[in-house]
């Protein structure tokens, strides 16, 4: 789904507070999306994603997470994971008002992922899916729960500390997606805040431990060979999950970013029929 830097910037959405949101519409929309980005990036990096989806006839919205692309708030630190949940909320509804009787999906990757689980869990709503590429589920599940608690405490005083490093060149299989990415200005290529990743952990362990009560339409997508957020995560979740809620389905030799794999652009295909066959459902 990577096409460098031919793609021209996206339409401003004017959904209201100081975030910076994006849309692309569709001639004659069908359904609607939320594009949830992950840690470190933004949405504009996912303008093919955005474009397939309108050409397709699904309205697609997108907007820059609190301290992330264009949006204010301190590059990469997550103070409140629960404060990005309740922004996530926000936008659904603003999606819902600019695209009114349309079914509403949303889709996310990685941290925002995560943030649209932990959405969904607090709020249904009106979602008629969600398709999640790599959710940050089962971070620090190798950290034993002493230090996961000495973490806390540390980030308590210290939000900021750089704790761990964010591994590029484990992105994507395709060579071009981590030089890209690192001359990318509105990324965040530094080490993970030490309040990120624990906001993230305590996330990952509450959306975990509500799993049995899920009850939307999902679609995970997890690569095999991801080294950035373990597929463990995603395969407990789902079991955890009542049957027939969450279909995962597992890239053999995938990295985080799937859909810049080689490979990613038949993938993508096989998410917007997907998206197709639930919006009449």
């Amino acid at each position: 789904m990577h096409r460098g830097n031919e793609e021209p910037p996206l339409e401003k959405w004017a959904a209201g507070g100081e975030l910076a949101a994006y849309r692309v519409p569709a001639a004659e929309p069908r359904a609607a999306v939320l594009l949830i980005h992950g840690f470190a990036t933004h949405a504009s990096r996912h303008a093919t994603k955005l474009r397939c989806l309108a050409r397709a006839g699904i309205d697609a919205f997108a907007y820059d997470l609190r301290g992330h692309g264009r949006s204010p708030g301190r590059r990469g630190l997550v103070e409140r994971f629960d404060a990005l949940v309740e922004e996530s909320l926000t936008m659904r509804a603003c999606v819902s008002a600019a695209a009114p009787g349309l079914p509403l999906f949303v889709m996310a990757e990685s941290m925002g992922g995560l943030l649209a689980i932990r959405g969904a869990q607090r709020d249904r709503g009106n979602l008629k899916g969600l398709v999640l590429f790599a959710p940050a589920l089962g971070i620090g599940d190798d950290v034993p729960a002493s230090l996961r608690a000495l973490a806390r405490a540390l980030a308590e005083v210290a939000p900021a500390l750089p704790f761990a490093p964010l591994e590029t060149a484990a992105l994507s299989r395709t060579p071009a997606i981590a030089p890209s990415f690192l001359a990318d200005p509105l990324t965040h290529f530094g080490r993970v805040p030490l309040r990120t990743a624990t906001e993230m952990m305590l996330a990952g362990e509450k959306a975990l431990s509500e799993a049995a009560a899920w009850c939307v339409p999902a679609l995970i997508i997890h690569g095999d060979a991801d080294r950035i957020v373990p597929l463990s995560g995603s395969q407990r979740f789902v079991a955890a999950a009542p049957a027939g809620t969450i279909e995962l389905r597992v890239v053999p030799g995938g990295y985080h970013e799937p859909t810049n794999d080689p490979g990613g652009d038949e993938l993508f295909e096989t998410v917007v029929a997907w998206i197709e066959a639930r919006a009449h459902t």
